[in-house]
């Protein structure tokens, strides 16, 4: 029994390592967002359907009774019918077949707007995955930066009591080593923070630790080929696409509205003049016909008219939004690739940094010791190493970042893990 609560306590506590693909393959299971946008394409489904009716033949069946305190013309105060018809459209100026190509239409777009909240989605997870990464290496940081104070408060303690330094360069140590504290705090409040969103999207305990660290990739990008790419893929773009193309079919449809409607008609009726229709001195009547319909509309105060230019305007305002949305996502695409160049320029440049720093930090350390270098430029030297690590880890993450803005704009993987 000892062992087995020792193998249960063991699994509990078992964790593995977890990749980006696997944060967001989660996320995109349990993402209510996502159910959503599958409910109302599974409802634009069935309004297609729907739209298929007028295709097929329209079935009534009908019952009239009729009892009256005077005789009727066949000497009887009772009747009754019975019967049914059939009516096929023959023609309706085309809208049925208009409507049903604007409700396919509709239903494209319904999938490309999943497509985008899929998307959206996963660049939120990529997000959230990079910030607890970056943050966990600013905690990092903090702490070394907090070390390297502690002890260079120990040594000043030491100078201090035997009469090396004055006491405000001791109290110039301590300051800072209470500042590096406060720092180490807030980086480790934002690191829960950062856990915690990570921890909504994939209804997962996440152990930083336990994150696969995300490889850097350098990929050469032209601003041409990724708005290309963006204009071929881009979901929002593509939802607004069919919808426009389902406005037009609207209004083909609507225009249909001026023309005559052919229905080809079949009755059957069944006439008594019991009307229960059943009894033994009952007398009954058969008639059966076929008729074609033709409707023609002259007048109905102009109701086509205007709900044929309402679809017409509806149609233009969504092609405006179409041009703000291009106008939005090239911005978008452009402000991305700039960023990716400068945080890709930039972190070149804090490598150099990073070195230079370390180098100045260990000739400071080495001349405070000798007691050739001043508190205060030791001080310097600390802050500014730990400067140079925050800015490569700042960078670094940076272009990880804007790569993954630019996937998403483009909808096209740039790196391959």
């Amino acid at each position: 029994m000892f062992y087995k609560i020792l193998l249960l306590i063991s699994l509990f506590h078992f964790s593995y390592a977890l990749s980006l693909q696997e944060a967001i393959e989660l996320t995109l299971n349990n993402n209510h967002s996502i159910k959503e946008q599958t409910y109302f394409l599974k409802e634009m489904q069935y309004i297609h359907q729907k739209n298929q009716s007028p295709f097929y033949p329209s079935i009534d069946a009908n019952y009239t009774t009729n009892q009256s305190n005077r005789l009727n013309q066949r000497g009887k105060k009772a009747s009754g019918s019975f019967g049914g018809n059939i009516t096929y459209n023959l023609f309706n100026g085309l809208s049925d077949i208009f409507t049903l190509s604007s409700s396919n239409s509709l239903y494209q777009a319904q999938e490309h707007q999943l497509q985008a909240t899929k998307e959206d989605i996963i660049l939120l997870v990529k997000t959230a995955y990079i910030n607890v990464l970056r943050q966990n290496q600013n905690v990092l940081i903090a702490e070394q930066s907090k070390a390297l104070l502690e002890e260079q408060r120990r040594e000043s303690a030491e100078f201090y009591k035997v009469g090396l330094i004055p006491k405000n360069d001791l109290l110039k140590v301590e300051v800072e080593l209470k500042n590096a504290t406060q720092t180490l705090l807030s980086a480790k409040s934002n690191l829960a923070y950062f856990i915690k969103t990570l921890e909504r999207y994939t209804n997962t305990s996440i152990n930083p630790k336990e994150l696969i660290e995300l490889k850097l990739h350098k990929p050469s990008f032209k601003l041409d080929t990724l708005q290309n790419l963006m204009y071929a893929k881009n979901s929002a773009l593509l939802y607004l696409d069919k919808i426009i193309q389902s406005k037009d079919y609207l209004i083909k449809s609507n225009e249909g509205n001026f023309l005559p409607d052919i229905n080809l008609i079949g009755k059957y009726t069944n006439y008594s003049d019991n009307y229960p229709l059943i009894g033994k001195n009952s007398s009954y009547r058969e008639e059966t016909s076929a008729e074609l319909q033709v409707n023609l509309n002259l007048f109905n105060g102009f109701k086509d008219k205007y709900l044929l230019e309402s679809s017409k305007v509806n149609k233009l305002a969504f092609q405006s939004q179409r041009i703000t949305l291009i106008e939005n996502l090239n911005l978008q695409l452009f402000e991305s690739l700039e960023t990716y160049n400068l945080a890709l320029n930039a972190y070149e440049i804090s490598l150099i940094a990073l070195k230079q720093a370390e180098e100045n930090y260990r000739i400071s350390q080495n001349r405070y010791k000798a007691r050739i270098e001043s508190t205060s430029n030791f001080l310097d030297a600390e802050l500014l190493l730990t400067k140079a690590r925050s800015n490569v880890v700042l960078n670094r993450y940076g272009i990880i970042q804007a790569i993954a803005e630019i996937e998403r704009i483009t909808q096209t993987p740039q790196v391959q893990e």
